[in-house]
């Protein structure tokens, strides 16, 4: 085979090697998703000040809790009950959000396309916090969170709103009631009533109904 030849089959071979490598994935700047994230923040709405959100507005949009939402903006977060890690578990959040706030560069930049190219964020944020026990307060009663899903759109703005409340399961609630007869509350009862809280939050979450089977 002549040098000109080997030349043009290896040029052929080079060619259909790049007709068969995987397109890459877009990338974009995460200062849009802080950006992005400001103003959602500073715009979170009154319970009645939008449309009450139905199933299909939480269809195909990522998800995340409203302290994440407040650390992505680089905003402060409150040191409360409501704001508290254990009462917005990541569990609520799309791999989106976490890829975002990683170490790896290219999956943060990856993470703000997809982010960004998004129809509208949901936000999963909690309003009031009646769970005595579970904070490490003597107040026997069973522990109800209210809460809101919030639906913005791609520019930042609200464009629907859903109220739930969740409370501890009826049978911890009561166990942890029967054994709190010191002066204080049990710290591992504690534990047990946010991390049910946490559960139910998960259960109770307003969310996109599953896909239809055929």
């Amino acid at each position: 085979m002549s040098a000109r030849s080997l030349l043009r089959s290896v040029a052929l071979v080079a060619a259909v090697a790049a007709c068969k490598s995987p397109p890459k994935a877009p990338e974009a700047d995460p200062a849009g998703v802080k950006a992005l994230a400001a103003q959602m923040a500073n715009n979170i709405p009154a319970p009645q000040a939008a449309r009450l959100c139905q199933p299909a507005d939480y269809a195909n949009i990522p998800t995340l809790t409203y302290v994440t939402l407040l650390r992505l903006a680089d905003l402060p977060v409150k040191e409360d009950p409501q704001h508290a890690d254990w009462i917005n578990p990541p569990q609520l959040e799309s791999p989106a959000i976490h890829d975002v706030t990683g170490t790896d560069e290219t999956a943060r930049r990856r993470a703000a396309a997809q982010l960004l190219a998004a129809p509208g964020w949901l936000v999963y944020k909690v309003d009031m916090m009646n769970a005595p026990m579970a904070i490490g307060v003597k107040e026997l009663k069973i522990g109800t969170i209210g809460a809101r899903a919030i639906r913005f759109d791609k520019r930042g703005l609200p464009v629907c709103v859903e109220v739930f409340y969740f409370q501890n399961d009826q049978q911890k609630s009561d166990y942890a009631i029967s054994k709190s007869d010191r002066a204080y509350i049990d710290p591992e009862l504690a534990k047990m009533l946010r991390e049910d809280l946490a559960a139910q939050y998960l259960t109770h979450a307003p969310k996109a109904p599953p896909p239809a089977t055929k």
